[in-house]
Order: C-alpha cells, then sequence, then structure tokens
C-alpha cells in the first residue's frame, strides 16, 4: 500500500473522529457553560490531532535508540493521564459524555482495522499484530449500531457492559502486541517485517490519537453502566421536585 493512500486512510478517520465528538458535545450542551466547554473540546481535539500530526511527521515516535523506552508508548501514558486529568476536573465535560448511545456509536472510526488487515495482506505489518488489532477492531465497529441502537432494552446493559470490555481488551492487546513487534527494549516477537510502521506517519496517529480517545470512551461508558457516579446531577430545588 502506497504511503499517500494510507496517510488519507488514517487522516480521514481523524478528522471524522475530531467532528464526530465535537458535534456529540454540542448537541448535548444545555447551558452556556456547556457550550463554551462544547467549543473548547472541540479546539483541544483539533489542535492535539494537528501536533500529532506533526511529530508524526518529524518521526518524533519512531524508535530511535533501541535501548530507550518506546516514544509511543511514553505518549500513550501521558495522553491517557492527560484525558483522565481533563475529566476529573471537569462535571460540565462529564455531563457532556452521558449519552450511552453516542459514546457507543462514537467506536465506528474502529473500521479503520480493515486498513491493518491490508497492510498485513501487502507484508507491511506483522499478522501477530494485525490480525488481532484489525479484526477486532472490526467487531467492534461492526457491533457498535447494534449494541447502541438496543442500549436501553433489557438486555442492552449487559450487551453494552460485554461491547466496552471487548473494546478495550483490543485496544490493549494491539497496543501490547505493537510494543512487542516493535524494534526497542520492550520486543519480544522478532517478526519479519516487525511492527516499525506503526511508529511513522500516517499510522502513529492511530496509538498517539485514536486509541486514547477510544480508550477512555470505554472508560467513561462502562463507569456509568456499572452504575458508578460519574456525573453529579444537579439537585432539584423543592418547588421543582413537586
Amino acid at each position: 500500500m502506497s504511503m499517500t493512500l494510507l496517510a488519507v486512510l488514517v487522516l480521514v478517520p481523524t478528522v471524522v473522529v475530531v467532528t464526530a465528538i465535537f458535534l456529540v458535545l454540542w448537541r448535548e450542551r444545555t447551558s452556556v457553560r456547556q457550550s463554551r466547554i462544547a467549543a473548547v473540546s472541540g479546539v483541544v481535539l483539533a489542535a492535539w490531532a494537528i501536533v500529532a500530526t506533526v511529530l508524526a511527521r518529524r518521526g518524533f515516535f519512531e524508535q530511535s535508540d533501541p535501548n530507550s523506552l518506546p516514544p509511543i508508548g511514553i505518549t500513550l501514558a501521558l495522553v491517557l493521564l492527560a484525558l483522565a486529568a481533563c475529566l476529573v476536573v471537569s462535571p460540565s465535560l462529564r455531563r457532556l459524555l452521558t449519552n450511552q448511545r453516542n459514546l457507543i456509536l462514537l467506536n465506528l472510526w474502529r473500521l479503520e482495522g480493515i486498513v491493518f488487515l491490508l497492510l498485513m495482506a501487502n507484508r507491511q505489518m506483522p499478522a501477530l499484530w494485525a490480525l488481532p488489532a484489525g479484526t477486532g477492531d472490526v467487531i467492534v465497529a461492526a457491533t457498535a449500531p447494534w449494541v447502541a441502537a438496543g442500549v436501553d432494552m433489557p438486555q442492552g446493559r449487559r450487551r453494552a457492559i460485554i461491547f466496552n470490555l471487548f473494546g478495550m481488551a483490543d485496544l490493549i492487546v494491539a497496543v501490547g502486541l505493537g510494543i512487542m513487534t516493535n524494534p526497542g527494549p520492550a520486543q519480544v516477537f522478532h517478526t519479519t517485517p516487525t511492527s516499525e510502521l506503526v511508529t511513522h506517519f500516517p499510522l502513529a496517529l492511530v496509538p498517539t490519537f485514536l486509541v486514547p480517545l477510544a480508550f477512555v470512551l470505554h472508560v467513561i461508558s462502562l463507569s456509568q453502566l456499572l452504575g458508578g457516579t460519574w456525573a453529579p446531577q444537579p439537585v432539584a430545588s423543592p418547588a421543582r421536585s413537586r
């Protein structure tokens, strides 16, 4: 597969994800403050995608020193921490992410897994990584509309929990195998080819932008489904409660 075609197949879903998340936040807003939070979130997501793209093009995520920690792994950890911090400090942002159907449907981008399978077929990525990562992503994307449509039905909550657990496991497996098949201190499997392509532009956008977003959305959805306190609701006044 040519790098030009691969760039299109990665950049287009990235733009779609940024747009989709902004539209979800914007549609769920109910106050001026939430409108501001939605707008700022959209700008931050777009800026993050642009920064990740620029860094990937400059080779920032490539493993230059075989004895150093993988830049992809470090970036992924830092991004997850940053996302968690934003959600912890902003109740308004959490309230904008309480629609289960939206959270589930945002996984449609994971049809990107087809690209991984095509790269495997072209012998550009190892089957040990591409087969589980690509197949898992396609399953998540294909089942997302069905799970979202029935989330309010009697068995819907159970299906959504399984969906989120499977989606999270798929991401963990993909990241883990990506690191273990990439040249560096954490390499366990010496495959031909290696997964080094995932550290180059444009594929580096997947683990540094799309994957942490998807993982956090799974966590948010699962937290709500399991009955945890996620977005505190304003207490109704006595006059309204009558």
